[in-house]
């Protein structure tokens, strides 16, 4: 598919040059506000090794130079009883000269045309509010395309270094005092021994046990097969496990992503990615998320990140001070094969990205 003399082909793999292209154009939507690094060359290894068909993964060139991209990563997914085939589009990004010219549209159209090739019943998508791929998503589904939207997802937030934040990014005075004054700002307070240690492959089985039984709480649920977690829950640099052991068993998990925010400063935040804890106390799930802290804290991070999907129960980073922050995505689907609406679902299970 060309337009423009631009041709639209599976991924040639040029990693580096994607993290510039994608760089200049957030920088240039952005301004001086930061964002995370989703085209860290590690982190897209980390998404796009277990892709088995390239032309899921479509990029945009200009002769030898990458002026767009778009990933649909595989996933399965239970719903009202039945596991179906899906994919979560994202990372779209093109070169800020290409804007309103139509090549955004023209990789999802590629893309589309190769998820319907593939038959995949529902493709997700989370569009940032006010950024530039939300605003061509509505004017998609303004012209009737099968769009639907399934819940807004607001971010939560823990800060560990209050100073370090408001360098990186610009925070007003005004935002400052609001996180001091909900004690927003304090470390956690050192303790005992943890009650977490890092994840072991000899993990697995149980991890895959207490993720898979989100489905049979949650209306619109992930579901895992072993080898797809195994790589999920351990990839050095950028995926990181820590579990919870009770009476010699694991019955609690916090899987976590090291993203970095580029602001005014490089920053290293945990992206919170997959937690359970079904069977844990109250009094035992704050234990948890304490220690999920200090970890964090005594590994440099600034942060710790999530999102409210309402999959789990929130309490108990409320308790440990999380607080909602300054920003919220749109999770969205498009129908594929699929015969039902996935329109106004309140909790999912879905990843981050």
């Amino acid at each position: 598919m060309t337009i423009e003399n631009i041709s639209i082909e599976p991924f040639r793999g040029d990693y580096k040059a994607l993290e510039r292209m994608a760089h200049a154009s957030w920088r240039d939507e952005y301004g001086e506000a930061s964002f995370p690094n989703f085209y860290k060359p590690a982190f897209l290894r980390y998404l796009f090794d277990r892709v088995k068909d390239r032309d899921h993964l479509l990029a945009a060139y200009r002769g030898d130079e990458i002026v767009g991209f778009l990933a649909n990563l595989p996933q399965r997914f239970h719903y009202q009883g039945r596991i179906y085939r899906a994919v979560y589009s994202c990372l779209l990004v093109s070169r800020k000269e290409f804007l309103r010219r139509g090549l955004a549209t023209a990789l999802i159209e590629e893309a589309l045309r190769v998820n319907r090739k593939h038959r995949y019943d529902f493709a997700l998508l989370t569009l940032e509010a006010g950024h530039r791929s939300t605003k061509l998503m509505k004017k998609m589904e303004a012209a009737g395309r099968p769009l639907e939207w399934i819940k807004k997802i607001r971010v939560i937030a823990r800060i560990l270094d209050l100073e370090r934040v408001a360098r990186s990014e610009g925070l007003k005075s005004w935002e400052k005092a609001a996180v001091r004054l909900i004690g927003g700002h304090r470390p956690p307070k050192p303790a005992g021994a943890s009650v977490l240690r890092p994840y072991r492959p000899g993990d697995l089985d149980s991890c895959l046990a207490l993720l898979n039984r989100i489905k049979d709480t949650v209306r619109l649920a992930l579901v895992w097969e072993a080898g797809e977690l195994s790589v999920e829950l351990n990839c050095p640099g950028v995926s990181q496990t820590l579990v919870y052991e009770k009476e010699g068993q694991v019955s609690g998990l916090v899987n976590f992503i090291q993203h970095d925010h580029l602001g005014r400063t490089v920053e290293k935040w945990a992206w919170l990615n997959h937690v359970a804890y079904p069977d844990l106390t109250p009094s035992e799930r704050r234990l948890f998320v304490r220690d999920f802290l200090r970890f964090i804290h005594g590994e440099g991070f600034l942060g710790a990140i999530e999102w409210t999907k309402n999959y789990y129960s929130l309490k108990p980073l409320y308790r440990a001070r999380f607080f909602p922050y300054f920003r919220a995505v749109n999770l969205m689907s498009w129908k594929l094969e699929a015969p039902f609406s996935l329109r106004n679902i309140p909790d999912v299970y879905e990843i981050q990205v």
